[in-house]
């Protein structure tokens, strides 16, 4: 009988050790969980990328620099090739304009009602994402010499050349590491790879200003 107390108090010990530990945070997040927060926390970013343009008459590829936050606002600009350098599209969360740096002269752009013209923008692919039903994640794939995890989405406006998309994210850095749009026929449309990614930096709202 004396065993049998000393048994059951073991193994009541032994629980009240596992409780302990995880609320103190011993279960370690999955990468999936990891992932999950930092996109939930995102405010804004900063990138170089380089973005490829994939039509019926052959690629186009440019050297890019991006700013956009959550709230919609956002500003692309060219740094290369250089007969294109300096051109910049913006949107400042009411107009979207164009910038040519050739002719020194700005353009506003008229776009369907509802639309923003930031497809190309990771802001845009994370509220996709969250909103969408027909998702995919897959968390262990690699990536040159990176582990991922790779988010898929659909777009929601019915344009058959962006149909769906889909993000490899960085299991250790969470960044992301590529972001590819792909046309209804899963073709590859526009294909962006981040150089360098910062989240949440301090933008200055003059940055969305043509």
């Amino acid at each position: 009988m004396l065993a049998v107390i000393k048994r059951i108090a073991c193994a009541v010990g032994a629980m009240c050790l596992c409780a302990v530990l995880s609320s103190c945070g011993g279960t370690e997040m999955t990468a999936m969980e990891k992932v999950q927060k930092q996109l939930s926390e995102m405010e804004s970013y900063k990138c170089t990328a380089t973005l490829t343009r994939i039509s019926n008459k052959g690629e186009m590829t440019y050297e890019t620099v991006q700013y956009n936050k959550t709230s919609g606002e956002y500003r692309l600009e060219i740094t290369a090739p250089e007969n294109m350098a300096g051109n910049f599209t913006v949107f400042d969360g009411t107009t979207v304009a164009q910038y040519n740096a050739k002719t020194d002269e700005t353009v506003t752009l008229d776009l369907p009602d509802g639309q923003k013209g930031d497809e190309l923008f990771f802001c845009s692919f994370v509220r996709n994402y969250l909103n969408s039903e027909d998702v995919a994640v897959d968390t262990a794939v690699s990536l040159d010499e990176s582990q991922c995890t790779v988010l898929e989405a659909v777009i929601p406006e019915e344009n058959k050349y962006v149909a769906t998309e889909k993000v490899w994210i960085d299991n250790e850095s969470l960044k992301p590491l590529k972001f590819v749009i792909y046309d209804e026929d899963g073709g590859e449309r526009y294909v962006i790879t981040y150089n360098e990614f910062e989240y949440n930096p301090e933008i200055d709202d003059s940055v969305f200003k043509a």
